[in-house]
Parts: structure tokens; sequence; C-alpha cells
């Protein structure tokens, strides 16, 4: 069975039972380099692997990406 949910804006079914650190790892996303947002609320690193994505639950994945300076 499945549930579904909206990632990033779009829609999408993922497996009953899943938890934010199993979709990360289904995806090949590391989860140092991003931080998730559940249902317009950032969910801290810890609760990744205890939340469990349930019917209709929005996921919003931030990546930070770094940069270099500017020479003058």
């Amino acid at each position: 069975m499945s549930v579904n949910i909206i990632i990033n804006g779009k829609k999408e079914n993922v497996e009953e039972g899943m938890s934010v650190l199993a979709l990360l790892s289904s995806r090949s996303i590391r989860p140092e380099v991003v931080t998730v947002e559940l249902n317009e609320e950032i969910l801290g690193k810890p609760k990744y692997n205890e939340t469990i994505l349930k019917e209709r639950d929005k996921i919003e994945f931030v990546y930070y990406m770094g940069g270099g300076g500017y020479a003058f």
C-alpha cells in the first residue's frame, strides 16, 4: 500500500510506513546536505528516522550551496 504526498510541489506516492530518512535514502540524498521541511516546518535531522510520512504530507528539500568569494 502507498500514501500520497507532495515532494517539492509534485504529487508522488511512497510506501506506507516510510520514514523521512528512508525517503532520502531512496533518492540517494545524504541527510548531511539537505534540510527537510515537513508541512511548512523545519524537521530536525535527529527526527528523520522516526518521522513516518502520512497521507497528504508536504515535503520540501532545501539544499544549501557553498560558493567562493569575489576577487576585486
